[in-house]
């Protein structure tokens, strides 16, 4: 079984990242960690190529990378700072992009009556959504990744974190790290039970 964990912190010792980071270590699983602060992904542009051509979007840059890495993986955790009340632009732009994944002609029609939204080739995968916030709006922040993750692309998530951390490092706040130890195990033995 294997986990991709995407870290969305820009910064790669954000609080996001060491919370994805912790998620997977202790799942006790296989995993990889991609950071979207290391890598290029445009913004979607809207032009609907990847509906009229069989899930590929015309643009070129990391995303494609990452389109096999979601297929291949077990289980996704996905953590997003929280930024202006809502998740991150990086974070968005590979949700956005994400959504070619549905032309790929794989996984459980998403509505028999709507045939232009696609299938979803991540269904029934397993999934954390992780969020971080100095102050507040990491409300705004969970459910955007919850709706995007869980509703859209139809992941089971067996758990959802939003941690307000305040100006801390969140190694020294050991109550949210044993969440996320706890939210890791949580992924791993319910992998091993698929």
């Amino acid at each position: 079984m294997k986990i991709l964990a995407i870290c969305g912190g820009l910064r790669e010792e954000s609080n996001t990242n060491k919370l994805v980071r912790k998620i997977a270590e202790s799942s006790g699983c296989d995993y990889e960690i991609v950071e979207l602060g290391k890598l290029e992904v445009k913004p979607c542009t809207g032009c609907s190529e990847c509906m009229m051509n069989e899930g590929k979007c015309p643009i070129e840059d990391d995303m494609q990378n990452l389109y096999e890495k979601l297929i291949d993986t077990d289980a996704i955790v996905l953590g997003s700072p929280t930024y202006y009340m809502n998740i991150s632009g990086a974070v968005k732009c590979f949700i956005d992009r994400s959504l070619a994944l549905y032309y790929r002609g794989i996984g459980p029609v998403y509505n028999p009556e709507m045939p232009f939204l696609g299938q979803r080739p991540l269904a029934g995968k397993l999934g954390v959504v992780v969020t971080t916030v100095a102050g507040g709006g990491h409300e705004k922040a969970l459910e955007a990744l919850a709706f995007c993750m869980g509703e859209s692309h139809r992941l089971n998530l067996v758990e959802k974190m939003a941690e307000v951390i305040g100006m801390n490092d969140v190694h020294d706040m050991p109550e949210v790290m044993k969440r996320a130890e706890e939210a890791g195990k949580k992924l791993g033995s319910s992998l091993k039970q698929t």
